[in-house]
């Protein structure tokens, strides 16, 4: 998309480039549009391609034609009625200090929810219930504070699971040979929870890989 608009666009595209915006794309805009007054969490800016835009900033109304070029900065309330036979705009967004933000959410989405490379981090963080399950699990190889079922019930919320659906969630990591029941020295009838050491490693290895990457987005944006 760049590149065509690159090639489309030369001259508006270079000012907007120039000008330290992230993102530029190519809008089109429907006829009599009206956006209500709205902000945004970000610097936006656009250049009139084809039609006409007014826009009202609370403290005053511009008309923009072909070649006019705005910018609102972030959190600035504004509003845009698009005129009657629509308008193409240049859009520019500067996402100022939330580029980091995105960047550590992409991450977050690529390495929790949208995993495809390990079928086990896409199991545990399928659910929040499961999620608070295994990595409560994990921490205890480092706390040596050992956890029972009752205990579980207690750090689960509720809207998240019913006991019956922890239950399961435990069972089923049993099975699967995730999770490890044992038993204390102390009371033999008190049953304890704990990881295996293949899947403890495996969340160890995990959490390395996301700490990199953490440390790579804030040193480059």
């Amino acid at each position: 998309m760049d590149t065509n608009l690159r090639d489309l666009y030369p001259k508006e595209y270079i000012k907007i480039k120039n000008l330290g915006y992230d993102t530029i794309d190519r809008r089109k805009l429907e006829p009599n549009k009206n956006t209500g007054f709205h902000t945004h969490p970000f610097t936006a800016c656009m250049i009139i391609l084809e039609g006409k835009v007014l826009l009202n900033n609370v403290s005053e109304e511009i008309v923009l034609k072909k070649g006019d070029f705005i910018s609102v900065d972030n959190n600035i309330s504004h509003n845009e009625k698009i005129g009657p036979k629509g308008a193409v705009v240049l859009y520019g967004k500067k996402l100022d200090e939330n580029k980091q933000n995105i960047a550590i959410i992409e991450d977050s989405l690529n390495g929790l929810y949208l995993e495809t490379n390990n079928q086990f981090i896409s199991f545990i963080t399928i659910t929040p219930a499961s999620y608070i399950l295994y990595l409560t699990l994990y921490k205890q190889h480092y706390s040596e504070i050992w956890i029972n079922q009752e205990d579980i019930f207690k750090l689960i919320p509720r809207k998240y699971a019913s006991r019956s659906t922890i239950i399961n969630l435990i069972n089923n990591g049993i099975n699967r040979k995730y999770i490890k029941k044992t038993r204390t020295h102390l009371d033999k009838r008190a049953v304890y929870y704990e990881l295996s050491d293949d899947i403890f490693y495996e969340i160890e290895s995990w959490i390395k890989v996301r700490k990199s990457k953490l440390v790579n987005i804030l040193r480059d944006t």
